[in-house]
């Protein structure tokens, strides 16, 4: 198992790289997984009238059946609610709307003073926030746009607890693509995946000739796709009745430079 751990890891590794910038700690990263993990054995574990093995699914994935029953019960809706509270700076936004102490008589948020022992940011922190510094916690609150601060005192400009919807960006294109390609992998294990892949590395020896390497690929495929579109794209045989098409072929073409001390682009193919 040892080479397959060191890919699994590399790949986590780009994951990580990617994802952490984009609002996704280890805790919410884990409870994904763990949500994913779950709902995959619930897919091998149904009975012959529909219900779920919960006992097969701690089997496969080592979770206790608590745990699986709640995960199979609660929404994504509520999934998320139950992850805001976790966060160290959700869980401290929580304190100071429902902790008197942070309250004024009317029960809304007081500002607060970050230092001091009595009524501060610093108490609050140290009270919600586990063990992450409170300095820490101002700084992804303030990033966040939930607390302003006003000279020496800091103030709440949210009235109800967020629930933090990390955007992905520019991830959102390319996990279509990491989905079709763990889907070949993992529908055709044992066979050869090489008449699926394709991959050609060119090289170019400065920026100039890199730019006109990447003009004539993206020229390329542009013309490919399309050519392949209008020669198979349509129907070769008229079929005596309409109905929904049960078999789709998808053609997908990465770029990737990469540029060190040698410039190189990638061009990979999954279908």
């Amino acid at each position: 198992m040892g080479a397959a751990h060191a890919d699994l890891q590399h790949l986590l590794d780009e994951l990580a790289i990617a994802l952490l910038p984009r609002g996704i700690t280890p805790n919410r990263f884990s409870d994904l997984a763990r949500d994913a993990f779950v709902r995959a054995a619930a897919g091998k574990s149904r009975l012959r009238n529909g219900k779920v093995n919960q006992s097969k699914i701690a089997a496969l994935t080592g979770l206790p059946r608590k745990e699986i029953r709640r995960i199979l019960d609660c929404t994504t809706a509520s999934l998320d609610s139950d992850r805001a509270t976790n966060m160290p700076s959700a869980r401290v936004v929580h304190g100071w709307l429902t902790d008197r102490r942070f309250l004024t008589p009317k029960g809304k948020p007081k500002s607060l003073a970050i230092g001091g022992a009595k009524s501060t940011f610093e108490r609050l922190v140290r009270d919600y926030g586990g063990d992450i510094s409170p300095r820490a916690v101002l700084e992804e609150l303030m990033r966040s746009r939930n607390v302003r601060r006003a000279g020496d005192r800091l103030r709440l400009q949210v009235s109800k607890l967020p629930i933090p919807r990390p955007s992905l960006g520019t991830l959102t294109r390319i996990i279509p693509t990491l989905v079709d390609g763990l889907r070949i992998a993992s529908h055709e294990q044992g066979k050869s995946i090489d008449s699926r892949l394709y991959r050609l590395k060119l090289h170019a020896p400065n920026a100039v000739e890199l730019a006109l390497i990447r003009e004539r690929c993206a020229s390329s495929i542009q013309s490919l796709l399309y050519g392949l579109n209008e020669s198979v794209g349509h129907q070769v045989t008229i079929p005596l009745r309409e109905r929904a098409s049960r078999h789709t072929l998808t053609i997908t073409v990465l770029l990737r430079e990469k540029g060190n001390e040698s410039s190189t682009s990638d061009v990979g193919s999954t279908r």
